[in-house]
């Protein structure tokens, strides 16, 4: 089974969101609990790689289905450049798109129900490029807000390693535009 440990630079788009990602997805459910706090819950979400789509589903917090092209209304839309995605893909900087599936629980399923609005995400490295991923909750664009953060600091917020809050107040986390709507993003990052 396609692990993150499987990527490599020259992983393609179809492959990490064909196939790692469903299989990491399945995999991160099968170590938590999310069966538990799920049942009788679907998630549904879409990644936009530049002109590709994904669609997955989530049912009951055990199974998970994708397909290649695009589905009406998902919960959840990542949106990202192909080449944004193909440089996190060289510098394997996947933690803002796998991260998603890390820990879900029925906090987040409850604000990806409940929440409407934009958030971009721009991510910087080292080398001092920046991408930018863009996630639309529930279909709307407002309220939106800007989150910069550098890769190392998105990294440890994905994996549970640091917490919003501490970012935002010791200056790691920069938030632009709709602070109310930023702050009602927390149980996804938690």
């Amino acid at each position: 089974m396609a692990t993150i440990t499987s990527l490599n630079s020259n992983t393609s788009i179809d492959e990490l969101l064909g196939k790692i990602m469903p299989e990491y997805a399945k995999e991160k459910l099968s170590e938590s609990n999310a069966s538990q706090q799920l049942a009788g819950t679907e998630i549904t979400m879409v990644v936009n790689a530049g002109s590709k789509a994904f669609s997955y589903t989530l049912k009951d917090g055990a199974s998970v289905t994708h397909q290649s092209g695009d589905m009406g209304n998902p919960m959840l839309r990542i949106k990202i450049s192909e080449d944004d995605i193909k440089r996190m893909i060289e510098t394997n900087n996947l933690d803002m798109i796998l991260g998603m599936m890390n820990e879900l629980n029925k906090a987040k399923y409850n604000a990806l129900k409940s929440l409407k609005g934009s958030f971009i995400a721009e991510v910087s490295d080292v080398a001092g490029t920046t991408v930018k991923v863009e996630a639309i909750l529930n279909g709307a664009q407002q309220p939106q807000s800007i989150f910069k953060m550098n890769a190392k600091d998105t990294a440890a917020l994905m994996r549970r390693e640091a917490n919003p809050v501490n970012l935002f107040m010791s200056g790691a986390m920069k938030i632009e535009g709709d602070m109310s709507f930023a702050m009602a993003t927390q149980p996804l990052f938690t």
